[in-house]
């Protein structure tokens, strides 16, 4: 047998020095998170107003994730995680839910968050007068009542299943707002985005916004979570152009693409091989929305107040939303192949789905067969306005293939392009239209959807009054058995498909983007984009 020969010392001490050096990381290389920094973000549209609870569009969410904290908020895989609180119970019928404050919590004027700033909170958003967008969601709450300086409890009328997901992620979560600030201030200066009067208690704190152009975020020091943000500072730009995006991008101008426009991911990619481009699950609805109503006098509508409009008549939606449009084909030449043709109310990334697509074939004959029986043809040919905006070149590339279609059957679509602030005053204030293209709300339930498509939504996009549609909503959130709420899903969205009062054409892919020194962010779609553990690596 060979003995084995013992190292010399001399190689002993080259061994040590090796595993010494594996462990050193490589020059260059991060060694985690560093503190400061300016983050340059793009946004393709301008925020349209700084009121957390009353401007659309998801802009202003993505402002307000940053400005403002809730009580809680939720991971990329749906499980709810502390924010002001620092824990919660439910009671086991589901009617009580106590929030218990963490104490270090203040907004950005060095007052405290507690009890009575939650209650304030949600007495503003449940009172009516307010028009906040998001009471369409807490029509559950019986009362909220300040237990102690840092313990509130939330009392419903009935069992919510979403009660968790509105107090942290629909459209914005429940965001505390400041009772003295809030009262001292006028909503139009809110608006207006004056820094004194938008105080949040989130981890940056609004320095400027000048409308259409850029928006300041610095560091709130005082911020509750400790060690962060890492930042020093956010800007965001409005750059509309996706090309003029790409270009800054290229340059080094920009760090991050908040929303970046599908049909442009693959030039990017290839112009900027290190970028991180990030996507996920289909979960925002790519929709040609037909307005079913169209007020006569500029009252709200009801039930009994339904004039005619283009699409009031069921015939003639069928033969253009459902039978007159070739969604593969739109998804072929618009997403080149990477999207989900779709019929139903919510797209096919969301919870309780359901491919409902063989309610809506293609089928130009059966399209001419409907338009002739509602009294359209050769002698009197429909003709519609079809609306879309400028936030991203893929509304319009689909736009043109839905004129296409249309002459395909008779029809004439009429394109009017508009920008995005003049489509959302149209879209959610009762503006005219007939047709619209756009990607709407991301969505994590059905039950989400309803501030756009509830009879009784203040943004009811379709102006439909059928109150039908509101009881599937009742009925689905008041279920709690998740099996028997997946029923109820299935028949509101096969109703939906049935009456047309929301089309769906495709899921819309979502796209971000960020340049490799970008560390740290977590892609949660459009629902969350927050940067207080973004740290920059340059």
């Amino acid at each position: 047998m060979r003995s084995r020969r013992r190292p010399s010392r001399r190689g002993s001490a080259l061994i040590a020095l090796a595993a010494f050096l594996a462990v050193l990381p490589i020059a260059g290389e991060a060694q985690g998170p560093k503190r400061g920094g300016t983050l340059r973000v793009a946004y393709g549209n301008e925020i349209l107003g700084m009121d957390f609870y009353t401007t659309p569009g998801y802009e202003m969410v993505w402002v307000a994730t940053n400005v403002g904290c809730g009580l809680v908020s939720i991971t990329p895989d749906g499980k709810f995680i502390p924010d002001a609180a620092e824990s919660w119970q439910i009671s086991p019928d589901g009617l009580l839910y106590t929030f218990k404050l963490k104490k270090n919590v203040l907004f950005h004027d060095g007052s405290k968050v507690d009890a009575a700033a939650v209650k304030f909170t949600f007495d503003y958003v449940l009172d009516p007068a307010n028009r906040a967008n998001m009471r369409q969601f807490l029509g559950a709450v019986h009362s909220v009542e300040v237990v102690d300086p840092h313990t509130v409890q939330i009392r419903l009328k009935q069992p919510y299943a979403f009660m968790m997901h509105v107090l942290a992620t629909y459209r914005m979560g429940m965001i505390i707002i400041s009772p003295a600030v809030t009262q001292k201030y006028s909503p139009e200066e809110r608006r207006a985005g004056r820094p004194e009067a938008l105080v949040g208690c989130g981890p940056f704190k609004l320095v400027e916004w000048v409308k259409g152009t850029h928006l300041v975020m610095d560091r709130f020091d005082k911020y509750f979570e400790p060690g962060l943000p890492y930042l020093d500072r956010v800007i965001i730009r409005t750059i509309k152009d996706p090309v003029t995006q790409q270009a800054a991008f290229k340059a080094g101008e920009i760090d991050f693409i908040a929303d970046f426009s599908a049909d442009h991911v693959e030039t990017l990619r290839a112009q900027n091989p290190r970028a991180q481009v990030m996507t996920g699950k289909e979960t925002t609805p790519m929709v040609a929305m037909m307005k079913v109503t169209v007020p006569a006098d500029g009252k709200p509508m009801s039930k009994d107040r339904a004039p005619h409009a283009i699409f009031n008549d069921l015939r003639v939606r069928k033969a253009v939303g459902c039978y007159g449009i070739d969604r593969k084909e739109i998804v072929k030449i618009a997403y080149k192949g990477q999207a989900t043709p779709w019929v139903g109310i919510i797209p096919p990334g969301t919870m309780d789905t359901v491919d409902v697509n063989h309610m809506c074939p293609y089928d130009p004959a059966k399209a001419k067969a409907l338009l002739a029986e509602a009294g359209y043809g050769p002698q009197r040919p429909l003709t519609f306005e079809l609306m879309t905006n400028t936030e991203k070149s893929v509304f319009g590339v689909i736009a043109t293939v839905i004129k296409e279609q249309m002459a395909r059957i008779g029809v004439t679509a009429n394109i009017r392009l508009v920008d995005k602030p003049s489509w959302m005053t149209t879209a959610t204030q009762d503006g005219a239209f007939d047709m619209y293209v756009e990607d709407l709300a991301s969505l994590l339930t059905v039950d989400q959807n309803s501030y756009l498509s509830a009879s009784t939504a203040a943004w009811n996009h379709s102006r439909h009054v059928d109150t039908k549609v509101d009881d599937f909503y009742t009925r689905y959130a008041r279920e709690m058995d998740p099996v028997k709420r997946k029923a109820i899903a299935r028949e509101l969205q096969e109703y939906s498909a049935d009456k047309l009062y929301w089309n769906t054409i495709s899921g819309s892919p979502f796209y971000q983007a960020a340049q490799p020194w970008m560390k740290d962010y977590v892609y949660q779609a459009e629902f969350k984009v927050i940067y207080k553990r973004v740290w920059l690596d340059k």
